[in-house]
């Protein structure tokens, strides 16, 4: 009896990480956000070239938006809070989030993961 076996090679390629998803010259990543407060639920919306929009539930006032955008993207990026820091962006709603401890290619599956869930 003859058993052939045949090995068939697949090639992965992952998906070019977009420009929004940086990393820096310290080694951290540095992902461009745009947020909308006073959303009716806290969530990734899209993950586009020039950046990732997110809802917050809470106003932008006093901190209270900022605060939870962090706390959102701990969860999505399943790393803690102290891993992340927020810098203001270009307008009132673009922030630069570091992250710190990350890769690239595992930033931008765990948005597209959670923007698919929207």
């Amino acid at each position: 009896m003859l058993i052939l076996l045949f090995l068939v090679t697949v090639v992965v390629q992952e998906a070019p990480i977009p420009p929004c998803i940086q990393r820096t010259s310290q080694g951290a990543l540095q992902i461009a956000l745009e947020v909308e407060d006073r959303a009716p639920r806290s969530a990734v919306i899209r993950v586009s070239m020039d950046d990732v929009k997110l809802q917050v539930k809470a106003p932008a006032r006093q901190g209270e938006a900022n605060s939870e955008l962090l706390e959102l993207m701990s969860k999505v990026l399943r790393v803690p809070a102290a891993n992340l820091s927020l810098l203001r962006g270009w307008s009132n709603r673009s922030k630069l989030l570091m992250v710190q401890q990350m890769q690239p290619h595992e930033a931008y599956k765990l948005l597209q993961d959670a923007a698919t869930q929207h």
